[in-house]
């Protein structure tokens, strides 16, 4: 904080109008963003590794699996004959073996730095909180023109259903209208 108010008295900027970029959610990005205002950039170099694993074939399936036996087992839960029974038992089983698979190909200990199973790991959840973007390096700023705006993307709560095509899962359809909306992909 030596320079800070002097950076703030020389530049004459506040607020929303800085960009300040960190390593540390809480000694370079908390405080800069709840008293002064500031918008906050975290580097996260572990997004790399993460987005590498995300973007592999087995983990692709095996979500894209997880997801569509998630909402069998909600739809099909329903019916209590045995053959149905057992199918749903071996469903279960299925996901989780599928859940344990996609964790353990970030790390066999605890997972992902990002999520524990289908959940926002405490790291997550202070990032988003703490911090207005965040990627692996500053450089990947290269990417994008100095004029691009980065819009921040609405995430379904468990109570609302989701509007677009990629939040669908296949226990959503019976809300009214997404019906139709799959179509207009």
């Amino acid at each position: 904080q030596g320079n800070l108010f002097e950076f703030l008295r020389l530049t004459g900027w506040g607020g929303s109008k800085v960009l300040y970029f960190g390593d540390h959610l809480y000694s370079d990005l908390a405080d800069l963003m709840l008293r002064h205002g500031w918008r906050t950039g975290a580097i996260v170099p572990e997004l790399d590794a993460e987005i590498s694993i995300i973007n592999t074939e087995q983990f692709t399936h095996g979500l894209t699996w997880l997801q569509v036996l998630t909402g069998l087992l909600e739809r099909l839960q329903v019916y209590r004959d045995a053959e149905s029974k057992q199918v749903l038992d071996e469903w279960i089983k299925e996901r989780q073996e599928l859940m344990s698979l996609t964790k353990n190909l970030f790390n066999p200990q605890f997972g992902s730095i990002f999520r524990t199973y289908h959940n926002p790991t405490y790291f997550s959840r202070r990032l988003c909180r703490f911090s207005d973007i965040y990627m692996s390096s500053i450089s990947c700023l290269l990417n994008y023109d100095t004029t691009y705006t980065f819009y921040p993307r609405r995430t379904p709560l468990q109570h609302e259903a989701p509007l677009w095509m990629d939040q669908l899962c296949t226990g959503c359809m019976k809300t009214p209208f997404l019906e139709e909306m799959v179509h207009m992909r």
